[in-house]
């Protein structure tokens, strides 16, 4: 049986197809045997999530991990205030809750929200732990992968410590450029600024005067959803002299 048909049936082939081939590339699966790879498959599914529909909660029991094939999922953290703080944003291609399923935890320290309509792969954290429990490769596997994201927070870390939030944009923008993009070019947010924002650690207040402060200083352009950068050479100088 081709591998598409243990995913959501009601999606049609080609779009299932294009769904395993992604999964198969992300970063958390790629070294997977064919093998092992349709092992994980038998145990996952895909999901939709419409615009702000919450997928778990924080303090709910831990059941699946998830992979973003299509839309965005913002993580946050309420307080006894009942204030929300973005701990982050995940776009397509990105895997969540792994970490927290590989230590342990029984339960997400975190709510999994949609930021738009998404879709997603549900994958089932207890069997893919007793997968990984039956081989020393792909427990080594994980812990590259996981190491890759522990690096990724400790500097996230140091940027909204150390880093006011002029800078904090400006390096988030250049996360949104594709590589090939030449030096002046521009993207569409895929979140509303308010989610970046608070992503970003940033009060809205002060996420308003720092996007006016580099338009004054001509770095860059804003209608509405669009960011045009003007100079990204420039700018990546700027991020690794902190200038900004």
């Amino acid at each position: 049986m081709p591998f598409f048909y243990f995913l959501f049936t009601m999606l049609d082939k080609t779009l299932n197809h294009n769904v395993v081939m992604v999964l198969k590339q992300s970063v958390m699966f790629s070294g997977f045997e064919a093998d092992t790879f349709d092992q994980v498959l038998s145990f996952s599914r895909l999901t939709k999530a419409g615009q702000e529909q919450i997928i778990f909660q924080q303090g709910q029991e831990l059941s699946h991990i998830y992979f973003v094939y299509d839309g965005a999922v913002k993580l946050g953290r309420g307080s006894f205030k009942g204030e929300e703080k973005i701990i982050e944003v995940l776009l397509p291609g990105r895997t969540f809750a792994e970490g927290v399923l590989f230590a342990g935890a029984p339960k997400y320290p975190v709510t999994a929200t949609a930021l738009k309509d998404s879709v997603l792969v549900a994958i089932d954290g207890n069997k893919l732990l007793n997968l990984l429990k039956n081989s020393t490769e792909l427990c080594l596997k994980m812990l590259s992968h996981l190491s890759v994201r522990l690096h990724w927070m400790v500097k996230e870390l140091d940027k909204q410590t150390l880093h006011n939030a002029s800078f904090r944009m400006v390096d988030y923008f250049l996360s949104q450029v594709n590589q090939q993009a030449g030096n002046e070019c521009e993207f569409k947010l895929a979140v509303p600024k308010r989610d970046i924002a608070s992503r970003l650690s940033i009060k809205p207040e002060t996420f308003s005067r720092a996007l006016k402060s580099l338009q004054n200083k001509g770095l860059i352009s804003i209608q509405e959803q669009t960011i045009r950068l003007h100079d990204v050479a420039l700018l990546k100088e700027m991020i690794e002299l902190e200038e900004l």
